[in-house]
């Protein structure tokens, strides 16, 4: 009795073995399978990543007097700018609201003098900072991220 007993123990065991062997067999072609082909590399690349979206808005060129304060010479600004935003949307708000920026953008820069249009801090224009904060305040929120002038000229 003892002997059979022996004997269904050991096929049990033998059985055991057998059906661990095949399913790390079969774990590992799929993992094998999944690494080699690239598309589980994707699929894991893919929900790591965030999609930024990122959007530049030209404006059109900018003839502006400048401020003369004291003196009696004339001076005028020629500026072309981008606005930058990574903000979902940003191109069509922005779009949408180019009346507006263009009026802000007017606001900002007939206040300013020959020499405070060029005023720079950390080697920052700190004319680009001015004009984002008064764009932000316009449209009632933060989605221009950055102000590129592409062209600039005074006389």
């Amino acid at each position: 009795m003892e002997a059979e007993k022996g004997k269904a123990t050991k096929g049990k065991k033998k059985w055991l073995w057998i059906i661990i062997i095949l399913v790390a067999v079969v774990i590992g072609a799929l993992v094998s399978f999944g690494f080699t082909s690239g598309k589980a590399q994707d699929i894991i690349s893919n929900l790591a990543k965030e999609e930024v979206v990122e959007t530049t808005v030209p404006l059109e060129e900018f003839l502006i007097n400048l401020d003369s304060g004291t003196s009696v010479k004339k001076n005028f600004l020629k500026i072309e700018l981008s606005l930058h935003s990574s903000r979902e949307g940003a191109g069509e708000l922005l779009t949408a609201n180019v009346d507006q920026i263009r009026d802000t953008v007017i606001s900002v820069l007939r206040k300013k003098t020959e020499t405070t249009v060029f005023k720079e801090e950390e080697n920052n224009l700190l004319l680009k900072q001015e004009l984002k904060e008064a764009i932000n305040a316009q449209l009632d929120e933060e989605i221009v991220d950055d102000i590129f002038i592409t062209n600039i000229v005074t006389q």
